[in-house]
This record gives structure tokens, sequence and C-alpha cells, in this order.
């Protein structure tokens, strides 16, 4: 018996220890690597502002809009707007970072024409989550008092309530990180079709694909593992 419970506080200290690492340095890991493929142009010799119009006619009967907005990093994009927004340095550039990034914007954009629900789905849920971040702490603080007052079932009640929103808002993280990787594997699809990179660019924009996938698996270990202060401050809420 007692080695068991040996082997199940090693695994958790090892995967403490691994969600720490993945909080900490994906962020850096993305950065560097998108700066290194930035340099790397793409044989197609597009930019990614005209890969974007391309797909946009091919795919989307050109519904799908491309704007610059400079105060994102790489590309967001808007379901209700139908619009990729783009830096200016992903805009005006062909490398194989710009066009990763902007193929991963239209990723969202094949996944919201394939299933609206998904991205509404999330969105709402995000909501939902900012109006639970509002309530817990004047709950937990309530818990605090009533425990304090000596009302322990109430109090433990009310703990429980901030643990399930907690857990809540775990779970929107882990469904972002499923959509996202969602993206990421229409991005590629994309990408192969349309020919504009060699096949060690299109290795490479999966590499970069795979790291920007990371940093919001990051932010699921940073928020599960706040409470060790040893992870980057990340909004659980």
């Amino acid at each position: 018996m007692d080695i068991v419970i040996y082997i199940l506080i090693g695994l958790g200290i090892i995967f403490i220890a691994l969600g720490l690492s993945i909080a900490n340095f994906s962020g850096n890991q993305l950065y560097s690597y998108y700066k290194e493929q930035f340099n790397d142009i793409a044989y197609g010799n597009i930019t990614s502002a005209q890969f974007c119009n391309q797909i946009s006619l091919l795919e989307f009967d050109g519904r799908i809009y491309t704007q610059i907005n400079d105060k994102i990093f790489g590309g967001a994009y808007s379901p209700s707007r139908r619009v990729v927004e783009l830096s200016s340095e992903v805009y005006y550039s062909g490398s194989v970072s710009a066009l990763a990034v902007t193929a991963h914007e239209l990723g969202h954009a094949i996944q919201n024409k394939k299933d609206p629900t998904i991205l509404r789905k999330n969105y709402k849920f995000s909501k939902i989550i900012k109006v639970l971040g509002k309530l817990i702490f004047p709950i937990f603080l309530v818990a605090i008092v009533l425990f304090f007052l000596n009302y322990p079932i109430i109090s433990i009640i009310l703990a429980g309530v901030c643990l399930i929103f907690f857990i809540l808002a775990l779970a929107l993280k882990l469904s972002t990180v499923r959509i996202e990787k969602q993206a990421s594997k229409f991005a590629l699809e994309l990408l192969e079709r349309s020919d504009i990179m060699t096949d060690e660019q299109l290795a490479k924009a999966k590499k970069l694909l795979k790291y920007a996938a990371m940093t919001y698996t990051a932010e699921f270990f940073s928020a599960l593992l706040f409470w060790t202060f040893l992870t980057r401050k990340t909004k659980i809420f």
C-alpha cells in the first residue's frame, strides 16, 4: 500500500513539473520559432493578405474579409463579422510564419462554415465563465466568514460552489485547446491544397502551429497550477 502511495505521489510530482514547464516556456518557444521562420519566404511569392483573399474566393465565395489590426499579435477571426484580422507585420508578409498564422485564422472560418455552433457555444460559455469569475471571490469571502461564525456546513457548500466555478473555467480552457487544434488541422489542409510552400516549409508551418496550440495548453496548466505561484500569470475567468 505504501508503494502505491509513493508511486501516486511521484506521478503527481511529474505531472506538476511537466505542467509548470509547459505553462512557463511554451510562449517563448512559439515566439522564438515564429521570428525564426519569419525570414523564410514561401516559394509561392504571395502575401498573407493575398492568400486570405484567395481562400475567401475559393472557399467562401468572397465573403471573408481581411483587416489590419496592430493591437493583436499575429491574427484573429471574428465569425460574426466574417473578418480575419492580421497585424500589419503578418498582413504584408509572405513568410512561413505569416502564412501559417493566416491559415490558422482561416481554419477558424472553415470551422464556423462546417458547424457554426462550435465557436458560438464556446463564446457563450466564455461569457458565463466571466460572470462566474465576478461571483467567485464574494462567495468565497462569505464562506470564510461563515466558517469563523461557526456555520461550517454552509461554508463548505459555498466553498464547493467556488470549486465548481473553477472546474468550469478549466473546462473552457480545455474546450479552447480542442478548437484551436482543429483550426490548425484545417489550416494545414489549406496550405497543402494551395501549393504555396515546399514540403520543408509545410513541415515548418506544422511545427509552428503545434507550438501555437501548446500555448493554449499552457493557459490550462497556468490556471490549474496557479496555487503553486510558479506559473506565469493567466486570466482564469
